[in-house]
């Protein structure tokens, strides 16, 4: 059995931004800071920061982001710097990056996944295309 690690990302890690349950949004967001996804966006969603895709999320873009935790729907593709998590319920489907998987019991992942080593964290990656 795998030994979860413990980080300071969950479904109910404080935010900053919030897209509501009843909000669609369509086009690219850019933020320094964390974000919770609760309604749906589609386009491209750049944060220097971690990004929480909630329950009733369901985003369809690019996402580029520090840690990501999926309890919604994420399709696309993804470069997650640190760890990205798949819950339960969570499902995404398409390419990602990640410096860390974890995929709870139930999770779906449909997709590809490049996981750079702990250590490569200076080398420059390639972007997914």
């Amino acid at each position: 059995m795998l030994k979860r690690r413990d980080v300071p990302l969950n479904e109910n890690a404080p935010v900053n931004t919030i897209i509501g349950r009843s909000t669609r949004i369509k086009g690219s967001l850019v933020s320094e800071e964390s974000l919770r996804v609760d309604g749906s966006f589609e386009g491209e969603i750049t944060t220097a920061g971690d990004i929480i895709v909630g329950a009733t999320g369901e985003v369809e873009a690019t996402v580029t982001a520090r840690n990501c935790c999926v309890v919604g729907k994420l399709r696309g593709k993804a470069e997650i710097t640190n760890r990205m998590e798949i819950l339960a319920k969570g499902v995404v489907e398409g390419d990602i990056q990640v410096g860390e998987l974890a995929v709870e019991k139930g999770a779906v992942f449909c997709g590809n996944c490049t996981v750079t080593k702990e250590g490569d964290a200076g080398e420059q990656r390639a972007p997914l295309e």
